[in-house]
């Protein structure tokens, strides 16, 4: 496999993208990651997946020590979330790799369209959100 520069800048970008957005925003930058590396790179879907969770588990380190100095973590509601995640995050990367690629991407992306329109269309207390 032969890496090109133009590979490694756009590589660069997504990650740059990715690491901003997840820190900034705490969306995970698998939600960037992982189409970029699909759409823009060719990476296979369960590959990509695997990169993103890889890559994500380090930015994901930092950022949360950052928003714990900045006191935006509520460590009792970490500790009562945190193990669930752990033992379903198995589970789903298991049922990940019993499926295909294609099945995996489509899935992925109405996962992203239904969130991103939760997030678009409804407030935190489920008010519809205002622009002015």
């Amino acid at each position: 496999m032969d890496i090109m520069i133009e590979d490694i800048v756009i590589a660069l970008a997504v990650g740059l993208t990715a690491g901003v957005l997840s820190g900034m925003l705490g969306v995970g930058g698998g939600m960037v990651a992982i189409p970029g590396m699909v759409l823009l790179l060719g990476v296979e879907q369960h590959t990509a997946q695997g990169v993103a969770l890889s890559a994500m588990m380090l930015t994901a380190l930092v950022g949360a020590f950052i928003h714990y100095r900045q006191e935006n973590v509520e460590l009792s509601m970490a500790m009562w979330i945190a193990p669930t995640a752990i033992v379903f995050s198995l589970l789903g990367a298991w049922a990940a790799g019993m499926v295909t690629a294609e099945w995996l991407t489509r899935v992925f992306a109405i996962a992203l369209l239904v969130i991103g329109c939760r997030m678009l269309l409804f407030s935190r207390g489920g008010q519809g959100v205002t622009t002015g």
